[in-house]
């Protein structure tokens, strides 16, 4: 479909909508800024293989990036949150960003992004969770907030929207990003909306666990943590909010 210079197509199902993208960009059919949404995924996924559960009425959709900064290195996910977090902020709905790639609201895990990069080449696989989410028991046992929607934040706007109302929001603004100025501007962005900042949390590394308070992120993306042994740079883990 064509709107407003914003080209997208429109699958009623399919098992990823990353890897529909990825064969449409070997068929030279996925230009820079084109979207791809699935209504429904039949085996979609997220963060380190994890499934991402996929029902209909739900936001899943991949968009082809310029590999250019700052989507070329490792605060691609970061600067794409600040994205997402200002489209959602057109419909009313005050967006945290979770390092390194989850949207949460009031508490709860609204949507997530998945980078992939092959060649050169660089897909956003996103979910937002507009009409449902998981229950606490399709959750994995170890997740660090609950889900939550749209609809359940604000049920007279989330039953107003679409997933081609969000995207075409997101992808008009990503089009008409100066890339050199975003560039230098994403870090402020972020920072004025990262979840738990100057709060104590947890960052588990690979089981592995380090305590600190959440200083900041730096301009490559990374985690800015003040630990007992001084301020330390992390690029990956997961982070969870010390209880107490």
């Amino acid at each position: 479909m064509f709107n407003s210079l914003i080209m997208y197509t429109v699958l009623e199902s399919t098992e990823s909508v990353l890897d529909y993208a990825w064969k449409m960009v070997a068929d030279s059919r996925f230009p820079v800024f084109d979207a791809l949404i699935a209504r429904e995924q039949t085996a979609g996924r997220g963060q380190y293989g994890r499934t991402w559960i996929s029902p209909r009425g739900n936001v899943y959709v991949a968009i082809r990036l310029p590999f250019k900064a700052p989507f070329d290195n490792t605060e691609a996910a970061m600067a794409l949150s600040c994205c997402i977090s200002a489209t959602l902020a057109d419909f009313g709905f005050d967006i945290k960003i979770k390092w390194t790639n989850d949207l949460v609201i009031e508490g709860g895990k609204v949507a997530g992004i998945l980078l992939e990069q092959k060649n050169g080449k660089l897909v956003a696989g996103i979910g937002i969770n507009l009409l449902s989410c998981p229950d606490s028991l399709s959750l994995r046992q170890n997740a660090a907030l609950p889900a939550t929607c749209l609809y359940a934040v604000n049920p007279q706007v989330a039953r107003n929207l679409t997933p081609e109302i969000i995207v075409e929001n997101l992808a008009a603004r990503l089009r008409k990003l100066d890339l050199d100025s975003f560039s230098r501007a994403w870090r402020t962005e972020a920072l004025s909306r990262l979840l738990w900042l100057n709060e104590s949390v947890y960052l588990d590394i690979d089981g592995s666990v380090v305590t600190g308070t959440l200083a900041g992120i730096d301009e490559r993306g990374g985690l800015l943590l003040a630990t007992p042994d001084g301020m330390r740079t992390y690029m990956r883990g997961t982070i969870r909010k010390v209880s107490g």
